[in-house]
């Protein structure tokens, strides 16, 4: 009978070949009638048939008969002994009782984490996300058997909705349910029990953006039992070795790193009453990978703003460098918006490279208010008079050396010298009256081309002393240009080492 039970595909054939030997041995010692067709309607109609008369003397059948009292049928009501076992442990057992008995009315839960897979770290929502094993063990003392009665089976795997579970939750946790794989629960003759769900966790985890991209992230994960206090669950390691956090088979993502963890038990005082509740808490600090974040925001930010000291290299007549310094401002703009979308809704602190690009965004800003002071004094040789002594005794003849812009070649006009054509009608009217009527025709002729050549003289004089006082203003602008080159060159350099180095 083993033979067949062991090999299932041979029970049908088994048992068929046995009834067939035995057939009518079965007929005689359970008075059955025979299969004789005369004998079918007596059995149709409900007679009972009398039990076959066995002579004394006859040997054989009584041999037979002595035979048939040894025949005893098989028990077919459990396939092995581990459904006869499993069918014992829940036969009277009732899942929403807890496992304790009259001694203690507590019980001990040890709670493990094994981190599967670092799946990202949402800084817009502030939700850390990973795939993880949850490891629970506790002892329930109505799960212990002898093994030696159940022919050495010393486990056994049991439905995980049939066993009482302790009600171990994700406490911070961001959604309203957990992505959870139910296994099968593993059960020792001893009664302790493990139970290792595959779990989806996304966890609360606040974050500080202010060294983005080159920042790390603490996240935090903690369990605890949702209705239970320390009387009646408490919890505890799962194993001593890293306090119950294992993360030697993380797949960590492109993105994030795992640098440390830490585990801690805390025992959190409800605000309501004197109930302890005990918590697991894990820790994981992160480290982002700036690789990409630096090449999209960072390398452009400095190339835009290294380019706003170098404007002022421009001729001061140039209105281009008006257009370049708007290009440069929307170029930040842009920045700054595309970094917003990585930002959460609502951040305490404002990240440093949103502070370099706020500082540059005003560094533009006052470039290109400082073009058009420039371009204004470039422009008012036309409009003015001479510079002043003491700013061209500033600029021209100080500070031009200074800034590298060579020796001071320009010569300036004396007081004395007219610039303008208001003295050229007086002239001629002082010529005009000194014409005398007796004069000839050819000292007339000489008079008026003389008359002629003051004019060009005094035109050529006027002309002269403009184009020396717009030069005068050029090389002003031309100073202060180099100035604020150099000024903004070094402010450059100050803060972008000062927010990002």
């Amino acid at each position: 009978m083993f033979v067949c039970f062991a090999r299932e595909h041979r029970l049908e054939r088994c048992l068929g070949s046995w009834v067939k030997n035995n057939t009518s041995l079965l007929r005689r010692k359970t008075h059955l009638p025979s299969s004789d067709p005369t004998s079918g309607p007596n059995v149709m109609e409900g007679k009972r048939q009398r039990p076959p008369t066995v002579s004394v003397g006859d040997g054989e059948a009584a041999k037979s008969q002595s035979k048939v009292k040894r025949i005893v049928l098989p028990n077919y009501t459990f396939v092995n002994e581990e459904e006869r076992l499993i069918s014992d442990l829940l036969a009277k057992y009732d899942k929403r009782i807890r496992p304790v008995n009259a001694t203690s009315r507590m019980i001990i839960v040890a709670v493990g984490l094994a981190i599967t897979d670092v799946v990202d770290l949402h800084e817009k929502d502030e939700v850390f996300e990973t795939g993880a094993l949850l490891r629970e063990m506790w002892e329930d003392m109505r799960f212990r058997w002898e093994p030696s009665k159940y022919r050495g089976i010393s486990t056994i795997h049991i439905p995980a909705a049939s066993v009482w579970k302790p009600d171990v939750v994700l406490l911070n946790n961001a959604d309203t349910d957990v992505e959870t794989f139910d296994p099968l629960v593993v059960v020792f003759h001893t009664g302790t029990v493990i139970y290792i769900p595959k779990v989806r966790l996304r966890a609360k985890c606040p974050m500080d953006m202010t060294k983005f991209p080159m920042d790390r992230q603490t996240c935090r994960i903690q369990f605890g039992s949702w209705t239970y206090d320390v009387t009646h669950v408490n919890i505890t390691h799962f194993t001593s070795e890293e306090n119950g956090l294992d993360i030697r088979d993380a797949r960590t993502s492109k993105e994030w790193k795992i640098v440390t963890t830490t585990t801690k038990r805390i025992d959190h005082k409800n605000d309501f009453g004197n109930e302890i509740y005990p918590l697991m808490e894990y820790s994981f600090i992160l480290q982002r990978n700036s690789v990409y974040y630096t090449q999209v925001f960072i390398l452009p930010a400095v190339l835009l703003a290294v380019l706003v000291p170098f404007t002022f290299l421009l001729p001061p007549e140039s209105r281009e460098r008006i257009t370049l310094g708007s290009v440069l401002l929307l170029c930040i703009i842009v920045l700054l918006m595309m970094l917003q979308q990585f930002l959460p809704d609502s951040h305490p602190n404002i990240p440093t490279i949103a502070s370099y690009y706020i500082v540059t965004i005003i560094w533009i800003t006052l470039s290109l208010l400082t073009s058009i002071f420039i371009i204004n004094i470039q422009s008012r040789g036309p409009r003015k008079k001479k510079v002043p002594t003491y700013l061209r005794q500033l600029f021209l003849r100080g500070l031009k050396r200074v800034v590298c812009l060579g020796d001071d070649t320009y010569y300036p006009l004396d007081e004395l010298e007219t610039v303008s054509m208001r003295g050229l009608d007086r002239t001629m009217d002082g010529i005009v009256r000194q014409e005398n009527p007796t004069q000839s025709k050819m000292e007339r002729d000489v008079e008026e081309i003389l008359r002629h050549l003051h004019t060009l003289t005094i035109r050529s004089t006027v002309l002269e002393a403009r184009y020396e006082i717009r030069n005068e203003w050029h090389q002003v602008a031309l100073v202060l240009d180099r100035i604020f080159f150099f000024l903004f060159i070094l402010t450059f350099l100050l803060y972008t080492f000062v927010l990002l180095a």
